[in-house]
């Protein structure tokens, strides 16, 4: 209750959750990206941005859970919400499938680039509908 009355808590952990998304998807793109194009650079890159791409996750999942937590009915009720969360399930399982992994296949970080993507666009809908 405190997060739907308070003027300033509301704000900052949707700003957490944005920041989060921002950090695991400016982790993510450059993955795929340099995967899909053959990079030879592209375990070394995988290795360096993984560590940001989790802590993206789990601060936007944290922070999320927080902004549903103030309003569960509303979100469960989103057809956009139920996408979203189940984009974002699918991304997470191929993210973990290759968890150990120095390189990403390229159907992974296709996989990856095309999940993500539109966990971000359906998690934006959400305002809208």
């Amino acid at each position: 209750d405190h997060l739907r009355r308070s003027r300033w808590t509301y704000p900052l952990v949707n700003a957490g959750h944005v920041a989060g998304i921002a950090i695991l998807f400016g982790a993510v793109v450059p993955m795929a990206v340099e995967t899909l194009r053959g990079s030879t650079g592209a375990p070394a890159l995988v290795r360096r941005l993984r560590p940001y791409a989790m802590v993206g996750l789990l601060v936007a999942g944290i922070c999320g859970s927080l902004l549903f937590i103030a309003q569960a009915g509303e979100y469960l009720q989103s057809p956009w919400f139920q996408a979203k969360i189940g984009l974002v399930t699918l991304a997470t399982a191929n993210a973990a499938l290759h968890l150990r992994r120095d390189a990403l296949s390229v159907p992974a970080a296709s996989a990856s680039l095309l999940l993500w993507s539109a966990a971000l666009i359906s998690g934006r809908m959400i305002g809208y509908s």
